[in-house]
């Protein structure tokens, strides 16, 4: 009685024929999965944008008014620095049980006078603050004057306080027009203001012009003005140093409108440069008014628009453009980008 010959196992050859196969496989495939992953990450960042737009539309609503930044009213050469936007909006985003218990006198940068709100906020991490696709940290630890060490967030998200591109320098901008902190200026023709109420460093008429900023100042039209942008990248020096600048990265992190130490806003810009565009230590990019917008979005950034829509931006979209969507009354028609 004869038997069929028993077959052998897979020749050397064969085995590596496969194991090359599967690798192109995965080569071919990678680039489609890690792309599937981003367009899911962009939808979660472009949701949080249009629930942190439709917070200030409530907000908006129940003041009459735009959401703001402001220093608590203290004598002048008091550095205490009061709430940012973002803590205002926290009643409208379900986050009251944190809004109900913060300390609105106090200093929100947690280095100045009296911090009644470090414990309330320590290692706290509200999610719609940060862009799932960013690499930065979302938490920095930080020396308070009187609590010892907390930990803060750090957002992704800007608050548009204007524009001041005029075609030259920061010097060109008029001090009738501006609201100037000695390093770099805002300029109160944006969305989200910042108002100094305590009358220290504050250019001429800036809190008359601000403090009641609704839909009916958005003269260019709530379609055509960018109220939030993202700072969710590194920016990259000359050098090639990986620096992260964005606007929340100072003392207090996304609670606070400033630094207690120096007269720098947070959590706001004023636009001065492209999106990822290195602004540099010279013309005060770092911690200061106008840091770039950054994303982590390839090719562009995404921005809500003050009617509630949420719109990605192209990197290298015209500035002048990209400057009227962060002014409210331009009078310029906003092109096609």
């Amino acid at each position: 009685m004869k038997f069929g010959q028993r077959r052998g196992g897979f020749t050397l050859v064969e085995l590596l024929v496969v194991i090359a196969i599967i690798g192109v496989l995965i080569a071919l495939l990678l680039p489609a999965v890690q792309q599937a992953r981003e367009a899911a990450r962009r939808m979660q960042c472009s949701n949080q944008l249009k629930q942190l737009g439709l917070a200030i539309h409530n907000y908006h609503d129940t003041y009459t008014k735009m959401v703001y930044a402001a220093d608590p009213q203290n004598a002048t050469g008091d550095r205490r620095r009061g709430a940012s936007w973002m803590v205002r909006l926290l009643p409208f985003i379900e986050q009251s049980a944190i809004y109900d218990s913060y300390v609105f006198s106090g200093d929100s940068s947690m280095q100045e006078g009296p911090n009644p709100n470090a414990a309330l906020i320590d290692n706290v991490v509200v999610s719609g603050f940060n862009c799932p696709s960013s690499p930065l940290p979302t938490q920095k630890s930080q020396t308070t004057n009187a609590d010892g060490t907390i930990t803060v967030q750090m957002g992704n998200y800007v608050g548009v306080n204007g524009s001041h591109f005029t075609g030259g320098t920061i010097n060109d901008v008029s001090p009738s027009t501006r609201c100037s902190l000695y390093y770099g200026e805002t300029v109160p023709n944006g969305a989200i203001a910042y108002i100094n109420v305590g009358g220290e460093n504050e250019g001429v008429g800036c809190t008359e012009r601000v403090a009641n900023i609704g839909f009916n100042n958005f003269t260019d039209g709530t379609s055509n003005t960018m109220m939030i942008g993202e700072q969710s990248d590194y920016q990259y020096a000359p050098d090639g140093t990986k620096l992260d600048l964005r606007s929340s990265s100072y003392l207090g992190g996304v609670w606070s409108n400033g630094s207690g130490s120096t007269y720098w806003t947070q959590n706001i810009t004023t636009l001065r440069h492209g999106i990822n565009t290195y602004g540099g230590d010279g013309n005060t990019a770092a911690y200061e008014h106008n840091v770039a917008f950054t994303s982590a979005h390839p090719g562009g950034m995404l921005g809500a628009m003050v009617d509630g829509s949420v719109r990605f931006v192209p990197e290298n979209i015209n500035f002048a453009i990209l400057s009227g969507l962060c002014d409210r009354q331009d009078g310029n028609v906003l092109q096609s980008f």
